[in-house]
């Protein structure tokens, strides 16, 4: 009997120190499960901030209507890019900006020496410039060109040789 008891020792003893282990192992586990749920909830207080300060600017930002257009059968809503009508015909850029959801803002005419390949007519200038964003409905301000004075004959300039003096 005496042996039983110590063989039953020894089995306690082993089964003792494998649940030690795994309390351990468990220990272990919970304080990373833990160090992690601490660090979720610090990283949700994070995006649930960011989503307050997002819905706010949302808010303000619906009180604010975008700038919208009908151009034909279409509304444009929003900014959209200015084209370029620089050395258009008057009519044809006033065209293009109405079809790209802007309109021709103020037309000034400027007497000047016209550049080659500019008619009188012709847009030589546009405010805002091509390329950038306007509100939709915007205007744009154009400048045309007409005949004004020509510079005197050059005789090393080849746009002399072209012009058509009055």
């Amino acid at each position: 009997m005496e042996v039983k008891l110590e063989q039953r020792l020894t089995e306690l003893r082993a089964e003792y120190e494998s649940g030690q282990r795994i309390l351990e192992d468990i220990e272990l586990k919970i304080t990373e499960l833990e160090n992690r749920k601490k660090s979720l909830s610090e990283t949700l207080l994070r995006i649930s901030g960011a989503i307050d300060l997002l819905e706010e600017v949302l808010e303000e930002k619906e009180g604010v209507k975008e700038p919208e257009t009908t151009v034909g059968t279409r509304t444009i809503t929003g900014s959209v890019e200015v084209p370029n009508v620089i050395k258009q015909p008057l009519e044809k850029a006033v065209k293009i900006l109405e079809e790209s959801g802007l309109t021709a803002g103020d037309i000034v005419e400027q007497k000047s020496v016209l550049p080659v390949g500019v008619m009188a007519g012709d847009i030589i200038r546009q405010e805002p410039r091509p390329g950038t964003r306007s509100p939709a409905g915007s205007a744009v301000k154009l400048v045309v060109a007409v005949k004004g004075k020509f510079l005197p004959h050059d005789r090393n300039s080849l746009c002399g040789a072209f012009s058509d003096r009055s």
